[in-house]
């Protein structure tokens, strides 16, 4: 089993595909990542080096892919950050081509737009995720700011108003199920699954910072898990935990970027999150 994931990629720290690679392998998978960019770091330290990958550049890669005969071992597709707008019809072709061979194969959208009420990606970026990746994906993994723009308005933070946004995007399209990763109140941070007829909800204490890549590792795990037991809530319930056990671990190093070495070990421990469940 192969997972195709069409992502960041970054020398210094772990985002992206520097994150969603190690973390599929740890989980028993193999993956074949696809770089949309080539950064020297995350934009968020405020400067960066490095270039976004043209589309045709990364349409080649998946036609070599198509030559050597290799897509049928595809398991699952997953994608986030894409640098240009017409990277998301590379993503599409992608999808397209692995389900010719694998009609099964989920296609997991992490719809990387922005988050707190602002978009980080180039105009264009977000328009082109609603238009063609929205339509074919079967799993989404937004941030609560990422949700409203795929539904075109803001969603509160609440609950009950995000199992209905959700669930107007799955009777509206083939999504079977949205993760809305770190929804903070009161402390606590949530991630809440929500399926046509019912939701569930892991809660950990908020840390008094954010990590960089984060909702990219809990991205990941939640594909591998689901690829390796066709059970969302069990692969939430793990990439829940996952996502825990790596802002603690980096909390307690004191570290500016997450502790891959720390978190990849911890891994090969994990104790899936406890889900909460609601309607």
């Amino acid at each position: 089993m192969a997972i195709l994931s069409i992502q960041s990629r970054v020398s210094y720290g772990y985002v992206g595909n520097s994150i969603a690679v190690p973390a599929i392998q740890a989980a028993g998978l193999e993956v074949w990542p696809l770089d949309t960019v080539s950064f020297s770091n995350h934009p968020g330290h405020g400067q960066f080096r490095g270039e976004v990958r043209p589309a045709a550049e990364l349409e080649a890669q998946i036609d070599g892919l198509a030559a050597l005969g290799v897509m049928d071992r595809l398991s699952a597709v997953l994608s986030g950050y894409l640098g240009l707008p017409e990277t998301a019809g590379v993503v599409a072709t992608a999808v397209d081509r692995t389900r010719a061979s694998n009609p099964a194969a989920p296609f997991v959208l992490d719809p990387v737009i922005g988050d707190n009420g602002r978009h980080f990606v180039r105009d264009g970026v977000a328009e082109a995720i609603c238009e063609k990746l929205l339509p074919r994906a079967d799993i989404l993994t937004p941030n609560l700011y990422e949700l409203g723009v795929l539904c075109g308005a803001a969603i509160p933070d609440d609950a009950d108003a995000i199992s209905a946004a959700a669930r107007k995007l799955i009777q509206d399209s083939r999504v079977m199920a949205v993760a809305v990763t770190g929804i903070q109140r009161s402390g606590m941070v949530s991630n809440l699954l929500v399926l046509e007829n019912a939701r569930f909800e892991t809660m950990t204490p908020c840390l008094n910072r954010g990590f960089n890549g984060t909702g990219d590792l809990f991205a990941a795990l939640l594909t591998a898990w689901f690829v390796r037991s066709g059970d969302i809530r069990s692969a939430f319930a793990r990439a829940g935990g996952g996502l825990d056990a790596a802002t603690r671990i980096t909390e307690q190093a004191g570290r500016m970027e997450l502790d891959l070495p720390a978190i990849l070990k911890s891994l090969k421990t994990l104790h899936p999150a406890t889900l909460l469940q609601g309607h």
